[in-house]
């Protein structure tokens, strides 16, 4: 009998896997040394047998452990059990007893499940090149074939040869403005370019949308470019809340530990709210309240809010915090107004109506939002002065269009009651590392002699000013061969006590410049832009018109589909420490440049856990190949290596003492440890030793109820964040906040002038959160708004992430394929009139494209929304070139990239405006039937196998 005692689906991933031996490690399948030892599929009542069952219990491997870093932002506890050079299982963490004080760290269903990552069939084995692609530009590139062409295998030598070649030739043609650094700024890749003669970069508030906005002079906070983060209430203190409203949250399939807190709330007696457009299951588990706002309309719904708590303490008293509003805040009335205010506009009479004629009352937001006119007085009366409420967020509803003023409205809502600095209150983020357990990092970095990050010195601002395109216009820039630039940088911090100055994460804006890019050579890195970029059809013409294309890959992406050469690149798991193996290689140890994402009180161990496979190389050699070649230095961009950074970051980190007087290493540190790992940092003594700390797999910080190390966001008497934006110190109070006026500005003039200078809307943002009618808002969804005639796409979707994966990230395994199908969402009223049931398929579609996906109908949807949940892989279908049709189901198909109303960083990624209609063409298979990506013109079944020693069984050499 096996230790997996479940019968195997059909749609299994041995089916779908090229290389037996591959795709036998995968499923943990592999024997101990070779493809030749057999694996049982089944004994004889049905039951999987995994032939490495006894390798495993008989010890013959070793568990490693290894992070999970792939863009999901919550960086959990991985371990692989590997025999001979070979994953052939995997766990989380187990190495302690769960408890509360002192969690494991758990990984998720995606996580769990990388071996089918990392052996699937589609992984990049070797350099290749396009078939029909020749270098120099002109008709020898035959763009027309991106994306269809056929694929030859190439070695290293000719395929650096090429790419920096045609890097050499593009600079002196045409200059940096024609190469395009297409991912992200914080990839080692991108480093590279200052270095060998600049690029053209991207920024935007990919993940964080308009909370990135003017976060610091509204005087919340940021933890590095993460908004309103780090100042929620920790898990010790969300039981003493009343209530907890989570507005626009689904930890469930996001920060999954969050879960175990909100959990204990819960049970604690803490009620639950859920503010969005459908209920989703992290609602559902919690039993929350459903608050209905439709996409995009939730600073009308605010607005409501606030009017109706004006009006309730007007009539009775006792719900607006006066003495919160009046000490700690300015601009809500005429005598809190900031010393900086332009105008005698105060926020108070804004919404009363006193300046446009419309009082902001409940029915007025009601026709916009969707929600009764009852359930925003409920939640006007929540959120007074005497009810216990922790206000979350995450950021979904701040990626629409239209969402400038969203920030500042919620935190004004949660001014209003004086949620702010007070145990069972709280208004902040719930993402990432931070979601549940706010506050400060216990456990940080002493950076110094052992920092770790150093591929920051290739951001775009050494390659000159203005280098970057901005926000959702990625693809029609390039297409348009300008772009429009806005972004100074940090805010002149000023000297002394002057009253004008703001935190360095605060940016600054000027008029909006146009700028020339002239995209020929397109170098793809740590991203996979084709599939998460709005407006995939124009992103197609772009990738086709360019001379050369490079991508550097894990898997064969829809971006390396659309590639001239593709360079393969080690996953995490993958590097060498062994000289007996061959050459000396270690991951990167922050594969999107990000550092420390575990939680604030853990430290994640990770190490390498296999070989590289294949030809695979990892990244920074790459880079660093082409920087020789190119005649510069590789050390300006990497002065530090993988492994010194690795090493590093362990060493350098330090715990808060529990008496709050120190700082103490965790890693304890001994001249023989130096001998043993080829080092010479210092000694030092620490919480555990550094190989039982691998071997483990991480350290948590022990806690408990009574810690003074615990913490409520704002309150005075707590440990604060320094100056540097990490450290901390005791005598560091809340307050005065990070704004000119060093309180929370509901009427911030400095966010107006800032935003307005840049010129793209003629109507002024005022400095307080204004309505105003948004681009692709539920407004466009009429042909005639007053008769309320509905126009020809009239379902507002948005893109929520999904627990199959993050971003385009874990996509292509079969366990979770099958695990999660990829439907699109749909209100239940809504696909009856459509004619649509569960699970037929339909066609997504407006102006800018088509999409098919298999329908799900919700009667926990609001009528007249879709979801459609973000980052599937394109699979094209342009038999018809006039009408391409994406069978794959890729919501990139339906956007064409138009910017903000005011802030020209932000994506819409939540503003489509679409039509679904049941689909009756040719068949669409489940994802999980499909089969993995492939190549055209590589036949998989003579790809290398892949053995426990990384030898190619069929290679001649």
């Amino acid at each position: 009998m096996s230790l997996l005692h479940s019968t195997m689906s059909r749609r299994s991933f041995l089916r779908a896997s090229a290389g037996a031996t591959a795709a036998a490690a995968a499923l943990g399948l592999a024997g101990c040394s070779s493809a030749e030892a057999p694996a049982r599929l089944a004994d004889d009542d049905g039951a999987l047998v995994i032939a490495s069952d006894a390798s495993v219990i008989g010890g013959e491997g070793e568990w490693v452990p290894i992070h999970c870093h792939q863009n999901c932002n919550q960086m959990c506890l991985n371990m692989g059990y590997v025999v001979d050079g070979v994953v052939v299982r995997q766990k989380t963490d187990d190495a302690r007893e769960d408890r509360f004080d002192c969690p494991q760290q758990r990984g998720c269903l995606r996580g769990r499940s990388l071996r089918q990552q990392v052996y699937n069939a589609d992984r990049i084995k070797y350099p290749m090149k396009r078939k029909h692609w020749q270098p120099g530009g002109g008709e020898g590139t035959h763009g027309e074939l991106r994306g269809k062409d056929e694929w030859e295998r190439i070695g290293w030598d000719e395929a650096l040869d090429y790419v920096t070649d045609e890097l050499k030739r593009v600079y002196a043609e045409y200059g940096q403005d024609a190469v395009i650094c297409n991912g992200w700024r914080w990839a080692p890749a991108s480093a590279m370019f200052p270095v060998i003669g600049g690029a053209v970069y991207n920024t935007e508030t990919e993940s964080f949308g308009c909370w990135a906005f003017q976060t610091e002079a509204l005087g919340l906070y940021s933890h590095g470019d993460h908004p309103d983060l780090m100042m929620g209430p920790d898990k010790y203190d969300l039981p003493n809340a009343d209530t907890i409203v989570l507005y626009g949250c689904n930890p469930a399939w996001a920060q999954h530990s969050s879960m175990y807190w909100l959990n204990n709330a819960r049970d604690a007696g803490t009620e639950f709210v859920y503010v969005g457009p459908s209920y989703n299951v992290s609602a559902a588990q919690l039993g929350a309240r459903w608050i209905r706002v439709r996409p995009g309309t939730d600073t009308a719904f605010l607005l409501a809010v606030i009017h109706e708590m004006i009006r309730l303490d007007d009539e009775r008293g006792d719900v607006i915090d006066w003495d919160f509003v009046n000490e700690r805040t300015v601009g809500f009335t005429p005598e809190t107004m900031p010393d900086d205010a332009a105008d005698d506009e105060n926020y108070r009479d804004y919404v009363l109506g006193a300046y446009d004629g419309q009082p902001k009352t409940p029915e007025w937001a009601s026709e916009i939002c969707g929600t009764p006119v009852e359930d925003i007085a409920w939640y006007a009366e929540l959120a007074g002065k005497n009810n216990k409420v922790i206000f979350f967020h995450s950021y979904a509803a701040s990626r629409y269009l239209g969402a400038e003023n969203l920030p500042q409205a919620f935190m004004t809502v949660s001014a209003l009651g004086g949620h702010y600095g007070k145990s069972g209150h709280g208004s902040a983020a719930i993402y990432t590392w931070d979601a549940g357990d706010s506050g400060y990092r216990l456990i940080q970095h002493a950076g110094g002699d052992y920092g770790y990050i150093d591929n920051l010195v290739g951001s775009p601002g050494a390659t000159g000013p203005n280098r970057c395109i901005e926000g959702n216009s990625w693809w029609s820039s390039l297409a348009e061969g300008r772009y429009l630039s806005t972004s100074v940088g940090p805010y002149d911090l000023g000297s002394g006590d002057d009253p004008a100055k703001l935190r360095a994460n605060t940016p600054t804006y000027h008029e909006a410049r146009e700028m020339p890019v002239n995209p020929r050579l397109l170098f793809q890195t740590n991203s996979n832009f084709m599939q998460t970029r709005g407006n995939l059809p124009t992103a197609i013409e772009v990738m086709r018109a360019a001379d050369t294309c490079i991508s550097l890959e894990i898997k064969f992406s829809l971006t390396a589909q659309f590639a001239d050469i593709i360079l393969p690149v080690a996953t995490h798991w993958e590097g060498n420490d062994d000289e007996a193996w061959g050459e000396l290689c270690w991951p990167s140890p922050f594969g999107d440049g990000n550092g420390q994402k575990q939680r604030k009180d853990a430290l994640l161990a990770w190490r390498p856990l296999v070989k590289p496979m294949y030809e695979a190389r990892e990244e920074k050699r790459i880079c660093r190949d082409i920087i020789e070649r190119m005649g510069f230095d590789p050390d300006e961009a990497y002065p530090k290596s993988n492994y010194d950074q690795w090493l590093g970051y362990f060493l350098g980190m330090r715990e808060l003492s529990s008496d709050l007087s120190r700082w103490e290493p965790v890693i304890a540190w001994t001249a023989a440890d130096n001998e043993k790992h080829g080092a010479n940092y210092p000694e030092q003594e620490g919480k555990v030793g550094f190989d039982e700390f691998m071997a483990r797999g991480s350290y948590v910080v022990e806690r408990s109820a009574d810690d003074r190390r615990n913490y409520v966001g704002y309150r005075d008497d707590k440990l604060g964040i320094g100056e540097d934006g990490t450290s901390v110190t005791v005598a560091d109070p809340a307050w005065p906040r990070p704004s000119r006026s060093g309180k929370l500005e509901i009427y911030c003039q400095f966010k107006a002038d800032n935003v307005n200078r840049v010129g793209l809307n003629p109507e002024p943002i005022k400095p307080y959160a204004n309505y105003f009618v948004p681009n692709r808002g539920y407004q466009e969804t009429f042909a005639d708004w007053d008769a309320k005639v509905k126009a020809p796409y009239p379902l507002q979707a948005y893109t929520p992430h999904y627990m199959r994966r993050a971003h385009t990230c874990y996509d292509n395994m079969a366990w979770t394929q099958e695990a999660f199908a990829n439907p699109v969402f749909m209100n239940a009223q809504d696909a009856e009139e459509r004619g649509i049931e569960a699970g037929d398929a339909v066609a997504c579609f407006n102006e800018f494209g088509r999409m098919l996906r298999r329908a799900q109908p919700l009667h926990g949807m609001m009528p007249g929304t879709a979801a459609i949940p973000h980052g599937v892989r394109t699979l094209l279908d342009e038999s018809d070139p006039d009408r391409i049709v994406d069978r794959g189901g890729s919501e990139q198909m339906l956007s064409d990239g138009q910017q903000s109303n005011y802030f020209p960083q932000v994506d819409g990624y939540n503003s489509l405006l679409i039509e679904i209609e049941k689909y009756d063409g040719e068949p669409l298979p489940a994802d999980c039937d499909r089969g993995p990506f492939l190549a055209p013109g590589i036949d998989a079944e003579d790809t290398p196998a892949y053995t426990a020693r990384g030898i190619y069984e069929n290679e001649e050499a």
